[in-house]
């Protein structure tokens, strides 16, 4: 059963959206590897297994787009 996300994930899903648009206008590596934390603390936060389209399937986004930010973070 899915559930309704909390205000705490809603927060960091919104504070990671206004990252993600900053590095469009500013890329760096260091504005990488902070949506690359956010990105894990959605991941390790309670609500992400229970919360998404199909229960489980933003825990599936988030993965891929952690795997896109580390390599952001590198270069």
């Amino acid at each position: 059963m899915c559930l309704k996300a909390s205000s705490e994930f809603l927060q960091l899903e919104n504070w990671l959206a206004i990252l993600v648009t900053t590095y469009k206008d500013h890329p760096t590596c260091e504005l990488a590897r902070t949506i690359n934390y956010y990105l894990g603390r959605l991941l390790h936060h309670d609500d992400i297994l229970f919360y998404g389209k199909k229960c489980g399937e933003k825990r599936c986004e988030y993965l891929i787009m952690q795997k896109f930010w580390r390599w952001q973070a590198r270069n």
